[in-house]
């Protein structure tokens, strides 16, 4: 199906991350007067070792902070939706048919991270990692009534790095392909209008993966594969406070975590011992390798590599597996 968007003089950012700090540097930098629309939950989270309501605050950023999208102030800050496209960036709203055509006047795009259909949903780069994926999306969708199902406008395919670990490597990578991306994008669309060949989305491919929370999800089953619990510690390492399990009955959150095929395999049930230790590392068995854990930290956040003695079992209760496995659901104001 053909599109035509543009021009346009303005740009709306809504939903919050590194992403949409660095896209509103951009737009700033090339007169496209940036305004932002964020919720409770994104102004509170930390960027760059501060909130991003105060981030936006230095950079003298046009924003609200709304639980909800009628609020007459927003209506304001987006204008004219003739001369405006908005961007969602992890918008936590779900943007009904009436928003996209009152609100935005149809020029509501939501930006993805992976390949669509397959991939919908969010907690995208722990899911990446969970999975072995590397590749990489900048993709841009209309929005419509679904989530993640608007017909594809804009796309480019990458690879991730082998350096990617931890989410934080996926994410920095990720922000700097896609800024690239959508400057490319705006800076025609602001000379002129143009016709875009879409891509509808064959619903026979999808898939759809929730987001994640990591006090609820973070929990490492020691009875997993050696890849398997390798992958899962990663995917809950840096932005996020580490992957969870107990040592002597409290609660830690471990962090760079490898594995080490030279000590030879363990039976199962050292999975989890603590055979080895090193002022900046120990080693912990696991079924069929070992795992070098370089970082652990207790309940407050304080390391406590130092405390750990050969010996010790991390272990993870089964009633927390079991809770690991229910859903989270967010909204604006954070977890429901």
């Amino acid at each position: 199906m053909k599109l035509t968007i543009g021009p346009f003089t303005r740009v709306v950012l809504l939903g919050g991350g590194e992403l949409l700090l660095k896209l509103h540097e951009w737009a700033a930098g090339y007169s496209l007067e940036p305004g932002i629309i964020t919720s409770p939950r994104h102004a509170a989270e930390h960027i760059r070792g501060e909130t991003l309501k105060t981030a936006l605050d230095r950079a003298g950023a046009r924003y609200i902070v709304a639980e909800r999208l009628d609020a007459p102030d927003v209506v304001g800050l987006v204008g004219d939706p003739k001369e405006t496209m908005a961007l969602s960036i992890g918008a936590p709203w779900i943007f009904s048919v009436e928003t996209v055509g009152r609100l935005f006047g149809g020029n509501l795009f939501n930006v993805h991270g992976t390949r669509l259909p397959q991939n919908r949903g969010g907690g995208g780069f722990s899911w990446q990692i969970l999975t072995g994926n590397r590749f990489g999306f900048c993709l841009v969708h209309s929005v419509d009534a679904g989530i993640d199902t608007g017909d594809i406008v804009s796309f480019e395919e990458f690879l991730y790095p082998a350096f990617c670990r931890i989410p934080a490597d996926y994410q920095s990578y990720y922000v700097e392909k896609t800024v690239a991306h959508i400057g490319t994008l705006l800076t025609g669309l602001k000379r002129e209008a143009r016709t875009f060949e879409t891509l509808a989305q064959p619903e026979y491919l999808s898939s759809y993966w929730p987001r994640l929370h990591t006090e609820t999800h973070g929990w490492v089953d020691w009875t997993w594969e050696p890849q398997q619990i390798e992958r899962f510690i990663c995917a809950f390492d840096d932005p996020y406070s580490g992957a969870q399990t107990h040592w002597n009955g409290v609660r830690v959150a471990i962090k760079k975590g490898s594995l080490n095929l030279q000590d030879g395999h363990f039976h199962p049930f050292q999975s989890g011992l603590v055979y080895r230790v090193h002022p900046k590392w120990i080693c912990v068995a696991l079924g069929g390798a070992a795992l070098v854990i370089e970082e652990i930290f207790d309940e407050h956040g304080r390391p406590i590599l130092d405390r750990v003695k050969a010996g010790d079992r991390l272990h993870t209760p089964q009633s927390l597996l079991e809770d690991a496995a229910k859903r989270a659901t967010y909204g604006p104001r954070g977890l429901k």
